[in-house]
């Protein structure tokens, strides 16, 4: 690996590390408030804004790394924009009105619309605005969003405790972090480009957005699906199995996937404009995709072993007692979350080649196969077991998928 590479890796993991640090101790202290319903009630209603935090975008913020010129990346910033503000309308006014044609509806989206769509506008935005200082290169200021994120919703969350009661305290919190950390983050990009995207005929919008359909046509609903197969396990386990598995169920998610929001995800910041660039240059970011591979195979292996031996005694330990089932979930699902720490950050090489179609096909088998484990299962345990074992196959045809998109002939 090269050294600027390696820098640039580094100087997003402190950011990176920062943020998951903030969310983790946040997190001790949210387990002795808060009970593990409550706690699911919580993410049941987060996996709703996660998902519709994907649709409000079109997912054209990945286009910006393909944008050929300044007119043309300047355009594609404001068609993302134009995109959010009209989508976020559309998930306020839908959250509303599902409650009443749906009765299957968890109750607490329909209790909590407005914060519902106002997650998932500021979630969108942030993942613009964190897409602009990659594209700028301004890793430093990108390390320092993340932990702005992390530590807005931290305090907020942690505040509204002593001003609402229940679940109210959690999703008012997450509201008011998000919103805060994504303006702060806007202030970062810098004055020119917003003066420059506001500048853009509508005409160089439209013909951006035609040149980049792909994304909407193929990435959007590989991207949700893939989202809401993340998420809707949370949703079936406590529609099947009850509150307190959700909220065991998403204890082990937030921390297990500390190690891949530490690491993998600094990575893909650093691997995807590198990839992208050598792509346009060569034709072909084979190379650095390997070296991206074994980096993070062997890194990966060391801690996911141990925790083979140790992680459900080290959830009761740390969280106490009422946690520790979410200890021998973390165990069950260590397969997945190893395979999704090797894999994610390489599956960007998809977006380059912009075969999107590809990725659709396989989020589409993995949402069925998600849905099949935990519709089919008797039991919470086999649910997981199915749920791991099938998803860390999937991730390894996604690997050789992606493999294959490094290649310039790959369209």
């Amino acid at each position: 690996m090269s050294s600027a590479f390696m820098g640039r890796v580094a100087r997003v993991l402190a950011g990176t590390l920062g943020a998951q640090l903030i969310t983790i101790g946040v997190t001790l202290l949210l387990v002795r408030l808060y009970s593990p319903a409550e706690m699911g009630a919580f993410s049941v209603w987060l996996s709703f804004a996660t998902i519709f935090a994907v649709v409000v975008t079109g997912r054209y913020e990945l286009a910006i790394f393909s944008a050929t010129d300044q007119a043309e990346f300047h355009a594609v910033v404001k068609l993302v924009l134009q995109i959010i503000i009209i989508s976020s309308v559309f998930v306020a006014l839908a959250s509303a009105l599902a409650g009443h044609v749906w009765p299957a509806l968890p109750s607490v989206v329909g209790d909590y619309w407005f914060a519902l769509a106002v997650v998932a506008l500021g979630l969108g935005a942030n993942k613009l605005v964190l897409s602009l200082l990659t594209y700028q290169q301004s890793f430093n200021r990108l390390g320092v969003a993340r932990v702005s994120l992390a530590g807005c919703i931290a305090i907020a969350q942690v505040s509204a405790v002593y001003l609402v009661s229940d679940v109210s305290g959690l999703i008012y919190g997450q509201l008011f972090g998000v919103v805060a950390a994504t303006a702060l983050a806007a202030v970062w990009v810098g004055k020119p480009l917003v003066t420059a995207c506001a500048a853009t005929s509508w005409k160089t919008v439209r013909e951006a957005a035609g040149r980049y359909i792909n994304f909407p046509k193929y990435s959007l609903p590989a991207d949700l699906i893939n989202t809401v197969a993340s998420q809707i396990p949370v949703v079936l386990l406590a529609a099947k199995f009850g509150g307190e598995s959700a909220g065991w169920f998403a204890l082990t998610l937030k921390i297990m996937g500390a190690p891949i929001s530490l690491l993998a995800a600094s990575v893909l910041d650093v691997f995807k404009e590198q990839a992208a660039r050598d792509y346009r240059e060569t034709g072909s970011c084979s190379s650095i995709f390997i070296k991206t591979f074994k980096l993070l195979a062997v890194l990966a292996l060391p801690p996911f072993v141990a925790f083979w031996f140790i992680g459900e005694w080290a959830f009761g330990f740390i969280f106490g007692d009422a946690w520790a089932e979410s200890g021998r979930y973390a165990v069950l699902m260590i397969p997945l979350f190893y395979m999704r720490f090797v894999v994610s950050p390489l599956s960007y090489t998809i977006y380059i080649a912009q075969r999107q179609n590809l990725d659709l096909v396989w989020q589409v088998t993995l949402l069925a196969l998600t849905v099949a484990s935990f519709t089919l299962a008797d039991t919470v345990q086999t649910a997981l077991w199915l749920y791991s074992l099938g998803y860390a196959i999937m991730y390894f045809i996604y690997f050789w998928m992606s493999f294959y998109c490094t290649k310039g002939d790959a369209k």
